[in-house]
C-alpha cells in the first residue's frame, strides 16, 4: 500500500556527521575512538579503518568530541549540521604525554563542506537581522533568499531562480511541502517566524525533492535547544509600522524541548498597489524521546494576512451570486494551517527512517470586484492536503550512503472566479466558473551517495513522479515522469573542491488549469470545459560549481549554470475575435549564467558575504497567461543580467552594524502603441530596459545590560538609506509601474526574560 500510494518525495530532517579519526603524527587510523555529538545523546565509536558515522542528528551546530586511551581529547566546534546533508568532521589527535592531565586539542571548522554536491546556499536567523528592509520584507522569505546568488527578483521583489518563474520553486518547512496545488503557489503568508536556517538549493538538487523545476527553498525550523529562553520584539517605524515577536523555547526534564514564536504586524505600504497590510503567523516546535531510540516531533504553524487596496466596492460574490454589502475597500485574504507529527526511529549509528503524516490547508480570497464601471475580478480558493512521507537512510558502509523514501499527498482542491469586466465591457453572459479538480500526488525515490576515492566523490539518483487529477465533469487523467539525477565532486586538495550536477526536474500543472465548469454555457462553447491533457512541466539543468576556503576566514564559490525548459504552460486562442484561452504545454525557454559567493566568517570583528548572479534567461512567454509564438524568444520579464548583493557586518563590544548593498542593472520592458501596423523602437517584447538601481540598508543594534531599560538589545533600522525612487518596471505606454519603495525607518526593543 505504502509504494502504490504517495506524492512528491521530500526527505527526512535530519543529518549526518561522519569521518576518520587519526594519529596527527604518524597518520595512523585509530581504532576504538570514542566520539560524541556534545548536547545530545549520540555517540559511537571508529572501526578499524578510523571510520566513524553517526546519522539522524538533527540540523543545528554542535561540537564533536573524540577520546581515546594515550591521546590527548580532541574537540572540533561548531559543526554545521544540515537536513540531508552529510558533514565531513576527520580529526588528528596527539598522543598524550605521560603523567599528565589531557589537553583539548581544538580543530578549526571548515568553511566549504565537500559532501553537498548539489549547489547550495544557506542563511541563518543571524545574517536575517543584518538584512532587515522594508515592512513587507521584514521576517518574509523573499527578503531572505534575494542576498544569495542565483535569486533574482523581479519588479514586485518575488524572488526567481536561474531564470525560472516564481510559481515553478518548491517550498518546505522542516521538509514538508507547503506549495498548494491549485496555482503552485506559496501556501503561506512567505513569513520567515522561526526560522533557524534557510536552504536554498539553486541547482542540481537531489531526487528527494521534487515537483519544482527552479529550485527549493527549504525552513528548517527552530528548536527549545537551538533557541532556548523568552524574549519578546516590540517594533514600530515609518509607514504606520507596528508589530510584535515573541519567542520562547526550553528543554523538558525528560531530554525533550519546545520552541513557539510568533509575529504579528501592521502597515500602511508606501509604493505599493496594496497601501494596507495585517498580517499574523505562529509557529510551534516539540520534540519528544521515546526511550532511547524513538524521538516524536510536533510542528504547527498557522497565519492569515489581508492586503488592502485603495478602492471601495459595495458588491461581492456569494452562493447566490452578486450581493450587496457595506462599502469595503478591495483586498485579498490568506490563510493557512499546518499540522505534521514525525516519528523518527534509530535503527543503528549508521541507520534511521521516519514516518511523518501531516495535514495542511490554506486558502485564498481576491475580493477586487470595485464599483460596476471598474474592471472587476473576484475569486475564493482553498486546498486541503493530508500526506504521508516515509524515509529511509543507512551509512552502508563508508564509501554508500544509501537513501529511499516515498510519500503521498492527497488534496481537495477547490476554485470559484467570476470577472464581471467581461459582462460590462462586451455585453456577454456571466463569466463565472469553478475548478474544482481534486489530486493525489505520488513520489518514490532511491539514491546513492558515494565516496569513491578520498578525493572523488557521486551522488547518482531516480525518481518517479506520478499525479492523478481527479475531475468534476470530464474524465479523470494522470501524469508520470521517471527522472535522473547526477553528481560529482572532485577534492583538489583540502582546501579547494570541483563538483558538477545534472538533473531532470519536472513540475505538475497546477489543477485551476485542468477544467473549468462555467455555470453559461455561452464561455463553455468557446473556451470549452479545459479538458486538459496537459503534461508536467520540464526542466533540464547543468552545473559546475568551484569552491575553495582561501585561509580560515574567507571562502569563495563559483558556479556556472544552464537550464533548458520545455513543456511549459501557455494559452491558445482558439477563436481570435474572442478573448478565451485554452492552457497547453507550448512553452519553451532556457537560461544560463554564473553565479558568485565571497563569505567572510568573523575574525578581528567583521563578517560578511558578496553575492552576485550574471544570468540571461529568454523563453517564448514569461507567465503562463501569454500566448506564444512559435520560434520567437524574448528575455523574460525577470531577465536582469547583473544582480549583485554585499553585506558587511561590523560587531564590537555591545554594538552591531550591519551595511547591506543591494544592486541591479535593469529589467527589461517594452512600448506598444496598439498600432499592429508600426514598429516603433522598443516594441519587441521585453526589448529595451528600466534604468540600473543601487540600494542600501543600515542596522545598528546595542545590547542593553542594565540601566533604565531590562536586559535586551535595541535595534535601529533604516532600508534604502538614501531615499532612492529609481523605476524598476514600466508598462507598454511608458508609465513607471514599480520602483523602489521608499526610505523606511523602523526602531525595535527585544526584552530578554
Amino acid at each position: 500500500m505504502i509504494l502504490s500510494a504517495g506524492t512528491i518525495v521530500y526527505s527526512g530532517t535530519s543529518g549526518i556527521i561522519s569521518g576518520v579519526v587519526t594519529d596527527s603524527a604518524t597518520g595512523e587510523k585509530l581504532e576504538g575512538v570514542n566520539v560524541i555529538v556534545e548536547g545530545t545523546d549520540l555517540t559511537t565509536v571508529t572501526d578499524a579503518n578510523g571510520y566513524y558515522v553517526i546519522t539522524n542528528v538533527p540540523p543545528g551546530d554542535y561540537r564533536v568530541t573524540t577520546s581515546l586511551v594515550g591521546y590527548s581529547d580532541s574537540e572540533v566546534r561548531k559543526i554545521s549540521v544540515l537536513m540531508d546533508v552529510t558533514a565531513s568532521v576527520d580529526v588528528g589527535m596527539t598522543q598524550a604525554v605521560a603523567q599528565e592531565e589531557s589537553v583539548v586539542v581544538t580543530e578549526s571548522r571548515p568553511m566549504i563542506q565537500r559532501d553537498i554536491v548539489p549547489t547550495m546556499y544557506v542563511v541563518d536567523d543571524n545574517q536575517e537581522k543584518m538584512v532587515k528592509s522594508q515592512p513587507n520584507l521584514l521576517y518574509q522569505a523573499p527578503g531572505l533568499v534575494i542576498t544569495q546568488p542565483g535569486v533574482v527578483p523581479d519588479e514586485g521583489g518575488y524572488p526567481h531562480i536561474r531564470g525560472g518563474r516564481a510559481n515553478q520553486i518548491g517550498y518546505l518547512m522542516d521538509g514538508i511541502p507547503i506549495t498548494e496545488p491549485v496555482t503552485n503557489g506559496f501556501g503561506t503568508n512567505i513569513a520567515t517566524v522561526g526560522l533557524d536556517k534557510m536552504e536554498i538549493y539553486a541547482g542540481g538538487y537531489r531526487p528527494e525533492y521534487g515537483n519544482a523545476t527552479s529550485g527549493i527553498f527549504n525552513q528548517i525550523v527552530k528548536t527549545g535547544k537551538t533557541s532556548p529562553g523568552v524574549s519578546l520584539e516590540m517594533l514600530s517605524g515609518a509607514q504606520a509600522f507596528t508589530g510584535v515577536h515573541p519567542e520562547i523555547g526550553g528543554i523538558t526534564a525528560n531530554g525533550g524541548d519546545y520552541y513557539v514564536s510568533s509575529y504579528i504586524w501592521r502597515s500602511e505600504l508606501e509604493g505599493m498597489d496594496y497601501n494596507q497590510v495585517g498580517s499574523e503567523d505562529t509557529i510551534g516546535k516539540f520534540n519528544y524521546p521515546i526511550g532511547g531510540k524513538d524521538k516524536m516531533t510536533f510542528l504547527y504553524g498557522t497565519g492569515s494576512a489581508k492586503y488592502q487596496w485603495p478602492y471601495i466596492h459595495a458588491q461581492t460574490f456569494g452562493p447566490d451570486g452578486l450581493q450587496d454589502i457595506d462599502p469595503e475597500r478591495d483586498h485579498t485574504h490568506q490563510s493557512y494551517l499546518l499540522n505534521a507529527l514525525t516519528l523518527n526511529h534509530t535503527i543503528s549509528a549508521s541507520s534511521f527512517f521516519t514516518v511523518r503524516p501531516y495535514y495542511f490547508r490554506n486558502r485564498w480570497k481576491l475580493d477586487a470586484v470595485s464599483n460596476p464601471d471598474e474592471i472587476g475580478y473576484w475569486w475564493d480558493a482553498e486546498s486541503a492536503t493530508t500526506g504521508l512521507q516515509l524515509d529511509y537512510t543507512n551509512q552502508i558502509s563508508p564509501k554508500h550512503l544509501l537513501k529511499a523514501g516515498t510519500t503521498r499527498m492527497a488534496s481537495n482542491n477547490r476554485y470559484w472566479a467570476t470577472v464581471p469586466y467581461y459582462q460590462q465591457l462586451f455585453e456577454l453572459p456571466e463569466y463565472n466558473y469553478t475548478a474544482n479538480t481534486d489530486s493525489i500526488q505520488t513520489g518514490l525515490y532511491l539514491q546513492d551517495q558515494m565516496r569513491l576515492s578520498p578525493k572523488w566523490g557521486a551522488e547518482v539518483g531516480l525518481r518517479y513522479d506520478r499525479m492523478k487529477y481527479d475531475k468534476e465533469v470530464n474524465e479523470d487523467t494522470s501524469e508520470s515522469q521517471t527522472s535522473p539525477r547526477l553528481g560529482l565532486s572532485y577534492a583538489l586538495d583540502h582546501r579547494s573542491n570541483l563538483r558538477f550536477s545534472y538533473g531532470k526536474m519536472i513540475q505538475f500543472a497546477p489543477t485551476q488549469s485542468m477544467e473549468r465548469d462555467y455555470t453559461d454555457s455561452f464561455w463553455a462553447d468557446f473556451y470549452g470545459l479545459a479538458d486538459a491533457d496537459l503534461r508536467p512541466e520540464r526542466c533540464t539543468q547543468y552545473d559546475l560549481g568551484w569552491e575553495r576556503q582561501v585561509n580560515d576566514n574567507y571562502s569563495v564559490q563559483v558556479t556556472p549554470f544552464y537550464r533548458k525548459f520545455t513543456d511549459m504552460l501557455q494559452v491558445e486562442m482558439p477563436d481570435p475575435d474572442l478573448p478565451y484561452y485554452e492552457y497547453k504545454n507550448l512553452g519553451n525557454g532556457s537560461s544560463s549564467g554564473l553565479e558568485l559567493l565571497l563569505k567572510k566568517r568573523m575574525s578581528s570583528n567583521w563578517s560578511g558575504w558578496f553575492a552576485y548572479t550574471y544570468q540571461k534567461a529568454r523563453a517564448q512567454a514569461s507567465n503562463d497567461r501569454e500566448e506564444v509564438i512559435p520560434g520567437v524568444y524574448h528575455w523574460v520579464d525577470w531577465d536582469q543580467r547583473h544582480t549583485a548583493v554585499a553585506v558587511l557586518n561590523f560587531a564590537r563590544s555591545d554594538w552591531n552594524y550591519s551595511l547591506m548593498g543591494q544592486y541591479g542593472s535593469g529589467l527589461p520592458y517594452n512600448l506598444d502603441d496598439g498600432d499592429p501596423d508600426t514598429n516603433l523602437p522598443g516594441e519587441e517584447t521585453n526589448s529595451i530596459r528600466s534604468p540600473s538601481y543601487t540600494m542600501f540598508n543600515l542596522n545598528i543594534s546595542r545590547e542593553v545590560k542594565g540601566g533604565w531599560l531590562p536586559q535586551g538589545q535595541m535595534n535601529f533600522s533604516i532600508a534604502n538609506l538614501f531615499n532612492s525612487h529609481t523605476v524598476l518596471d514600466r508598462d507598454t505606454d511608458g508609465e513607471p509601474t514599480s520602483h523602489i519603495a521608499p526610505r523606511f525607518v523602523s526602531m525595535s526593543y527585544t526584552r530578554r526574560f
